[in-house]
This record gives structure tokens, sequence and C-alpha cells, in this order.
């Protein structure tokens, strides 16, 4: 030390002296400079190994321990040993750093694995437990740091595992943290011991273990290791090294009948890897998330207990054959820390390694599906090849085809201008067509709605990647279609609870524009799409440029070389670079005609689950129109196997009794101008019965007249007008069922708005819709009665005439018309039916329809106001005991007891059974005096 060194030394020694006198503890900087100052003084300066640092005046201790190496102490075993066992602890403790996982390589290689055919129902004939199976080489880190290294390719087959866990079976067993449970091992009580032959049948994990073995002999204590009486001989050294396992994975799978294939249960047990034992979707939002301090405490262990690590699933058939090995749903390849992975499953989101590895397990488990079925045939879809649960993202392989020769743009128009140009060689719409509808054949049968988008960078992928990567997997569930048959030829009826779906059958029922409105909210409901019933997919066809520059390696033409044949595209025409150096006029003429297309689609087709999102005020537009429709269905009950017509009166009186707010937020939102034109949209879109202008505008003139009829029966004039608004809407109603919106309409907001979206109706639009027989035949507009018992009588009549046959009016017409129903000629233009039915005929349908439609008419006009409860039950008791009805009505006639009051009822009774065919259902609505 310097002079001045040993003064300031001196002036501290006699203060610290003084301290100790008093009985005062020293500071960690003064007890530092008391172990400098003796250090110097002892003359061992620089021997200490580490430099030592002030660390604070309170300090602890870790289970961290290192010999302390000075000259003159023996070198002992015991000390080495420390050091060794605190080198490898540093190194764990710096492996901890990251996820415990693969760091690269380990995969695994085996001929004839996988091979099961797609659709058998077999247990049994998978690869054989012999098959001699390649761990390639490559690096993991276990759960405590420990290096697992592969250092060059090892073989071994599953006979050989399975004799060991004969011995000491061992099954995985829950633990480690939610969201990150690690692959810890038990015995397995459930298994064979002694080395039984038994072996159950089910999933295994593959893993593989760190492990040491003894090496070699040492010399101890001057003897000689390697004679016979080398007794005190130990090992030379340590040996690193690795062990396989096959563990039994204990998940008993449902007996269900979509688990039926090999791939069926590969694509269950994938999901239950990712969804359940691994990622506990359940566990996201439970109760105590934000309240029970995850939030606030630090970012967790992470999985630092004795655990393998897993490489492949394994599942084992009935016969001890492997019926699929699939490696990417237990693998984990290290890509991210554990602070990142506590972070993110704190919130919700599935573990890095986790998402990556769902991706990849849905395409091998995709790609080798393709390859024993491949797309195109029968049953190809995803939920038929085994799929459950999948990806948010995926990439769906398709078959470059060349197009047809037809473009389908969905505008007439334009089709047949490109058709009838013979386009299709040299456009790419019709390829980027063909590759979405192969993309569509993996959705098919299954509760998911795709659309079609296309991205003009491939590149675009990867955000959609990036956006999506953390979004829970699309469930997969059955479609099933009204139009499925059973085994015995009959329509099979909807299971949807098998499915987990809900049963909302009933909005069938409702007709027309009604009927296609409510069919949308029975597959889009607002409750399928928040349960996950119903799944949104974005379709992306990525485009590529044939002749795309990179800035260092110039034009890429081998981007797309491989695929412009399979696409019916030149490549040597195409990529040759003319568009830069032909002038204007000659590309103006038709250069791409000549030179083939720039641009293809790529051989595969994304899909992406879709955010969704609403706008508030959509939200409450959706969910009204939902409950509007269900609250229209309760009222379309069957009524002795006769549908009753619905009156306003009726739903409105119904619909009072609904909550006051939920009745509040429906007219709020109905009386937005947006939502006004949108349903007005709608019923042009869907070529609805409501957007021929003439009705609407009649309707108008109807409920003017209406109203001035009730003038003096009600004095409120708001409530005069919703009076008659409701009167003519039951009337259109029962004429045109599309109508029953208007009655809805009526039932359910101020007669004001209704009469605004009648009037945005009736106004002429481009996509004018023709008028039909219907509106000939009912000129001015459909009758209003004046008994409000009437119109629901003959609306049900109006309904049985459509349903009578064009035979039943025009004999000697040709099969093909003669199977058509009156309401298929109604529906038409006068000129088409003429067309259709040939002159004479269709003037013989139109009067003998005319006379029957007045018929029911003047009918339902007379038992409207009521009819002897006697007479009804006789008419019905003689045609339910066999009677034809003309007899049963005649019979009538001739009763004494008949009088002559009753006398008209019979014979417009006679009429009505006449005109629909001897149906007698709508006796049920008339009112019984």
């Amino acid at each position: 030390m310097s002079t001045y060194q040993w003064k300031k030394m001196d002036a501290d020694l006699l203060s610290m002296v003084a301290k100790v006198a008093r009985d005062e503890p020293l500071s960690a900087a003064e007890q530092l400079s008391v172990a400098e100052f003796l250090k110097g003084h002892a003359g061992t300066e620089g021997d200490w190994g580490f430099s030592t640092t002030p660390t604070g005046d309170v300090r602890g201790s870790n289970n961290l321990r290192r010999t302390n190496w000075f000259n003159g102490r023996y070198l002992t075993a015991e000390a080495l040993s420390r050091q060794d066992v605190y080198f490898d602890a540093r190194l764990r403790l710096a492996a901890h750093a990251q996820m415990p996982g693969i760091a690269w390589g380990l995969g695994i290689g085996a001929a004839g694995a996988n091979a099961t055919p797609v659709h058998s129902e077999s247990r049994t004939g998978g690869m054989p437990a012999g098959q001699t199976l390649t761990l390639r080489r490559g690096l993991a880190f276990d759960h405590v740091g420990r290096p697992i290294l592969v250092s060059e390719p090892f073989t071994f087959t599953i006979e050989k595992l399975l004799g060991a866990w004969r011995k000491t079976p061992q099954k995985v067993v829950g633990g480690g943290i939610d969201f990150m449970p690690c692959v810890c091992l038990a015995d397995d009580p459930a298994g064979p011991t002694g080395g039984s032959a038994l072996v159950p049948s089910g999933p295994y994990l593959l893993v593989i273990q760190p492990n040491e073995s003894e090496e070699g002999g040492a010399k101890v204590m001057g003897e000689i290791c390697g004679g016979a009486a080398a007794v005190n001989c130990r090992a030379e050294a340590w040996r690193g090294g690795f062990g396989l396992s096959l563990v039994r994975f204990p998940v008993e799978l449902p007996l269900r009948e979509d688990l039926v294939s090999a791939w069926d249960l590969r694509g269950t047990l994938s999901a239950y890897f990712f969804d359940v034992f691994e990622h506990p979707l359940w566990k996201r939002w439970d109760p105590g998330f934000l309240t029970s301090g995850p939030f606030c405490s630090d970012t967790g262990p992470g999985r630092h207990d004795a655990a393998a690590v897993a490489l492949a699933m394994v599942y084992l058939g009935e016969d001890g054959s492997v019926l699929f090995l699939d490696q990417w749903i237990p693998r984990r390849t290290i890509c991210d820390s554990p602070a990142e992975d506590w972070h993110r499953t704190r919130f919700g989101a599935p573990p890095r390694a986790a998402a990556w590895a769902r991706i990849h397990q849905f395409q091998c488990m995709l790609a080798e599906s393709l390859t024993r079925q491949a797309l195109g045939s029968e049953r190809d879809d995803l939920y038929s090849r085994g799929f459950r649960h999948i990806p948010p993202i995926g990439f769906l392989p398709i078959t470059p085809e060349p197009p047809d020769g037809k473009v389908s743009t969905g505008f007439a128009l334009v089709d047949n201008s490109l058709n009838n140009a013979a386009a299709a060689p040299w456009l790419v719409s019709p390829r980027v067509f063909g590759a979405i509808e192969q993309a569509r054949r993996y959705f098919q049968r299954s509760r998911v709605i795709s659309y079609a988008v296309v991205a003009l960078h491939d590149d675009d992928i990867l955000e959609d990647l990036h956006n999506v990567f953390d979004k829970d997997p699309i469930q997969l569930a059955r479609r099933v279609a009204q139009n499925d048959v059973g085994n015995a030829g009959q329509p099979l009826k909807p299971n949807y609870t098998h499915y987990g779906l809900t049963d909302v059958g009933g909005y069938t029922t409702l007709p027309g524009y009604l009927g296609v409105l409510a069919r949308l909210f029975e597959t889009l409901g607002l409750e399928d799409l928040v349960n996950r019933r119903t799944e949104i997919v974005k379709l992306v066809v990525p485009l590529q440029g044939l002749t795309r520059r990179h800035p260092l390696v110039g034009v890429l033409q081998e981007d797309a070389m491989d695929q412009t044949e399979g696409w019916g595209v030149n490549p040597l025409l195409t990529a040759g670079g003319a568009l830069a150096t032909l002038p204007q006029a000659e590309e103006l003429a038709g250069l791409i005609a000549r030179i083939g297309l720039d641009m293809l689609p790529r051989h595969f087709v994304v899909y992406v689950k879709q955010r969704l999102v609403l706008l508030d005020l959509l939200f409450y537009v959706l969910e009204i129109l939902e409950f509007l429709f269900k609250f229209l269905s309760a009222f379309m009950a069957l009524a002795g196997g006769t549908k009753k017509a619905v009156k306003t009166a009726e739903l409105r009186q119904q619909y009072l009794a609904q909550p006051a707010d939920r009745r509040a937020m429906v007219e709020a939102v109905l009386a937005q101008p947006d939502v006004q034109a949108n349903l007005v949209r709608a019923a042009d879109l869907s070529g609805s019965g409501l957007s021929v202008s003439r009705r609407n505008q009649e309707f108008l003139a109807k409920v003017d007249t209406a109203e001035a009829g009730l003038a003096n029966t009600i004095a409120d004039p708001v409530e005069r007008r919703r009076a008659a608004i409701g009167q003519v809407a039951d009337a259109y109603a029962a004429e045109y069922p599309d109508y029953q919106l208007m009655q809805v309409l009526a039932a359910v907001q101020p007669p004001q708005q209704t009469l605004i979206v009648v009037t945005k109706l009736s106004a002429t639009r481009p996509t004018e819709k023709a008028e039909t027989l219907a509106d000939e035949l009912a000129a001015g507009g459909p009758p209003v009665f004046a008994d409000a018992d009437a119109q629901p009588l003959y609306a049900d009549l109006r309904a049985s005439l459509d349903e009578r046959k064009v035979a039943d009016y025009v004999e000697g017409a040709d099969s093909a018309t003669a199977s058509l129903t009156v309401k298929d000629i109604l529906a038409r233009p006068p000129a088409e039916a003429r067309l259709l039915l040939g002159a004479d005929n269709y003037a013989r349908f139109r009067d003998a329809l005319q006379a029957d439609r007045n018929a029911a008419l003047a009918g339902a006009e007379a038992l409207g106001k009521g009819v002897p409860q006697t007479l009804i039950v006789k008419v019905e008791t003689a045609i339910d005991a066999g009677t034809p009805a003309a007899a049963a009505i005649d019979q009538l006639k001739a009763d004494s007891a008949t009088n002559g009051n009753t006398r008209p009822l019979l014979d417009h009774t006679a009429n009505l059974l006449r005109i629909t065919g001897g149906k007698a259902g709508f006796l049920k609505l008339v009112k019984r005096t």
C-alpha cells in the first residue's frame, strides 16, 4: 500500500475498533475493508479466485458451494467432486434460461409407419413392433437443465422398449404448472409385471432421458486394475448417454361413432394433448383469474422437475402393432424462455412451443393422410380424415389444375363476355376459383363456414400467422343435413345433441323470406358462434409471381416453374421478361394472351380463423333479429296437422308480454335508418316476394282504406293506424307468406316505422322483381276480411291450393308439367307460365284456379263468422269414419235436423273440401258457436 492508503486504513481501523468496543455491528463495506487489510498483510493477495465486491448489509446464501483452493491444501476426491458438482450446477442454471425440450434434431424415421387406410375401422394391422426405427442426431435439455446428446443415429425397435416396459411399467402423471405440465413418470400399477406378455392397447409416449454409465478402471491405492484380484478397483470415468422408454399415456377414449379409424384416434389424441393435458382451456378464465394473485407475483419457476422429454406418441393396436406414430403431438422444441411462457399463459395464450407444435402436428397428419387418400375422393374432408380440433391457421394442399375453359366470376354479364372470348387460359381467376373449390372440400360436412380472399403477396400469409398464432383451435363438428337418408330410405332426423349442437329446427317452419333469414341464424346464430358450434374461416389463396425479381439473385424463376405445367401455363413464354420491352400498343392488342400468365396460385390455400368482433349496434341488430325469429316461430305450432296462420294482433299481445327493456331495445334498433335499409336490401338480394314494388304500393293504399274504415271504431289515431297495418299485413301474409315479416314489424314497433320500410320497398328499383301470376289473380291486392277469424281460415285454404298438382286442373299435361304444384306456377310471371303450360292449358288452369280461389274467399268469409259446434262435429265424425267428403255433406243435407240456416254453410264446406282435395284440416280453424 501507499503511505496515504496506510494512513487511511489506520483511521478506518481505529473507527471500527471503536464500534466493536461499543458492540455496534460492522457494515459489509467495513468488513470488506478488514478483509482487504488482512489479505494484504498475510501476503496472499490475488489468490482468492473470484473477485469480491460489496453485497449489501443483509446477506443470504444459496446451495452453490465450490472448493476453496490454496497452496498447501490436500487434493482430495471430495474437493474435486465438489468442484465438478459446482460447475455442473452452474451450467444447468444457464440451461434454465430456456425452456426444456428439443434444441435440434432427434427426429424418428420408420419405414411403413402410419400406413393404415384412412377409413379402416380395424384396430390391428399397423406397423410391426419389430420394425427398426432410427433416432436421428440431436440435442435436448431436460427440465433440470441436463443435456441429452445423441451424437450419431441410433436404431431401436418398439418391441425392445415393450420388453423393458413389461418388467417396470410406467405411465405419465399430471404435474408441473397449469398450461405447462411436465412429462412426469410414475409406476403403472395397471401394467404387467414380471415380464408378462400382456401389453394394453392404447396411446404411449416415447420419451428420452439423460443417464451416465461407468467406463474403464482406475488404480486404487497402488493396486493395478484389470486382474482377477483387483477387488478395490473403481470406474475410470462416467460416460454420458441417454435412455429411451415407452410409457403409458393413460387416456381412455370415449366409445363414440365418430372415433372409428386410427386417423380418428390420432386426431382426437392430438386435440386432447393440446387442449386438455397440456393446455387446459377451462382454467383460462376461472373465477379467480384477476384476484388470485399471479399477476402480482413473480414469473414462476418454470418446469424444473425431474421429467422426461417426449419424442413421439405411439398408439399400439390390439395385436401389438403400431397403428400410428406421431412425433408432433408431444414433441416440444425450445422456442422461448420460461418467463415469456409464464406471462403468456397468465393471460390465456398457449405456450409458444405448443402453438407451433399443433400446427406441425396438423400439417404432418394431413400430409400422411393425403398419401393414403388423395383429395378429390369420397369423404375427403378434414372431419372424415379424423381431425377434430385443428390449429387456428393451416396450409391446405391443392392439386394444380388447368381451367376447364369456363370463367365463373359470379357476375353473369362478365362470365358471358369472358367465356365467349375463350378467356380462361389467359386469366388467373379461373385457376384461383379452382383452388378455392378444392380448399372448400376440406370443410365439407362440417359446421365451418368459409369465405375466400386472394393474397396478392404470398408473404402476407406470415401476417395472418402472427395475428392468429395465439387463438384457440378450430373445433370441427359434423353438419347433419336435412336431406341425409337413413338405412331404411327415410329422412334421418338430425341428432344435434350427439354433436354438441342445439336443435333449432323450429325455424324451418317459417316460410319464404323469413325461412331464409331464420336458416341463416340456425347456421350462424350468436349462441353457436360464442359456443364454438359454428366456426368461420377465411380461405386465403396466395399468389406467386412468375417473373418476380430479387435484388440480389435476380428473377426468381424457380419460385413457380415446377407448378406451371399443372396450371396449364407455358413457362418459357411467361418468364421471358417481355413485359418491359414490348410497346404499349402491343400490350393493348393482347400481349397477355400471347405470352401466358405472369402469376399463379401457389400449391396450397391457407385457412385462417377469423376475428369475430361486432360493432355494438350490429350486435344488437343480430341479437334482436334472432329474438324476433324465435318469437315468431313460437306461433307456428301445428294445429291438428294444419299450420295455424299468425295474426298481427296475437303477435302484438305476446310481444307486449316480453320484458320492457328488451322491447325498448327492439324498437330503438329497428328505428335506425341503416337497419331499415338493410332489411330492404336483404329482401332484394334474397329474391323475396317483399321486393315486388307494385305489391307494396297496393299495401300502402289498402292501409289508408282500412284506416278510414276504423275511424268510428278506434279513437286513438296511432292505435287505429297500427290496427289498419295489422289487418293489411294479415291479408298479405295469407296470400304471400313472405309478408309475415310485415306482421312481425307491425307487432313490435310504432306503425310509422313499419310504413317507412314498406315505402322503401314500394320504390321502383333497378333490380325490380317481376310480378307473378299470383299478382295477376289477386288484382288490386289480397282481400281484407271484415271478420278477423276469416283471415287465418283463408290462409290455410290458400296454402292447400298451393300444394295441389297442375294435373288436378289440366288434363293431358305432360308428366314433367303435371307433377308441378300450383305454387310452382303461381311464382312465375304470367308470360313464363303460359309458355310452360301452353296457351290452351294455361287458360284452363288460370280459369279453374281463379274459380277455386273465389270459392276459398267466399267460404272463408262465410265460415269465419262461426259454425255450430254440432254441425262441425257431424262432418268430422263422418269423414273420420271413412265416408267420402261429398257423401258426408250430402247425408247432412238430407238430414231432417238440418235447417235452412245451416244449408249454406254445408254448401261452402262442400266446396272447400272439393278445392282442397278432401283435406278437412281447415275445419279445426273454424270458430265454433
